[in-house]
């Protein structure tokens, strides 16, 4: 009996002749490849989008400290008022920086911004909430000499901080004699 070569391809691998499937080992190992290229970008993928989330809010709070600085500005040296009676809004809000602000509840994403100034308007904190990460940014800025720390600083000048993984980013929480951030920095903000 002469056997041609695919007849005798196919006794060797134990398929019948004309059987040109794959076999479960060749599925299997395709099927743990697959797996481990999505073991390694999957973590990559979510670094990649808290990184960015993070960036958009740190973009955001300079937006609003350039728009608060303006107010400063033109509200003769102080942040006085910066906040609308009742609270509900800001007056930076007429400033158009594209975002959204709050003094009585805390920041709920990177584009609505939590402002807090005391009523003598002598610093100013504006916070926004990283989504993805829980984190909150902020921004203090101290025009002149204080007599209490704002988170760590006497002023003037700017900082930022952050806050890892919090439930609530509320500029008020961070004012003179509040709650301590995470990281703070004078430089530019802290390493996410």
């Amino acid at each position: 009996m002469v056997l041609n070569s695919r007849a005798l391809r196919a006794r060797l691998h134990g398929r019948p002749e004309g059987d040109d499937g794959f076999t479960l080992i060749e599925l299997l190992v395709v099927l743990l490849i697959i797996g481990i290229l999505l073991a390694i970008a999957i973590p990559t993928y979510l670094a990649v989008t808290n990184a960015a989330n993070n960036t958009v809010s740190q973009d955001n709070l300079q937006t609003a400290l350039t728009g608060a600085k303006v107010y400063y500005t033109n509200s003769g040296q102080t942040y006085s008022n910066v906040t609308a009676p009742g609270g509900l809004t800001s007056d930076i809000q007429q400033i158009a920086t594209g975002l959204s602000y709050t003094t009585t509840i805390s920041s709920t994403g990177p584009h609505v911004v939590s402002v807090y100034t005391p009523s003598t308007g002598t610093y100013l904190i504006l916070t926004a909430l990283s989504k993805g990460t829980n984190d909150c940014w902020g921004i203090v800025d101290i025009p002149t000499e204080q007599s209490t720390p704002v988170q760590g600083s006497y002023g003037p000048g700017t900082s930022f901080f952050v806050v890892r993984r919090t439930a609530s980013c509320n500029a008020a929480t961070y004012a003179a004699g509040g709650t301590a951030a995470s990281a703070t920095s004078t430089t530019g903000f802290p390493a996410g």
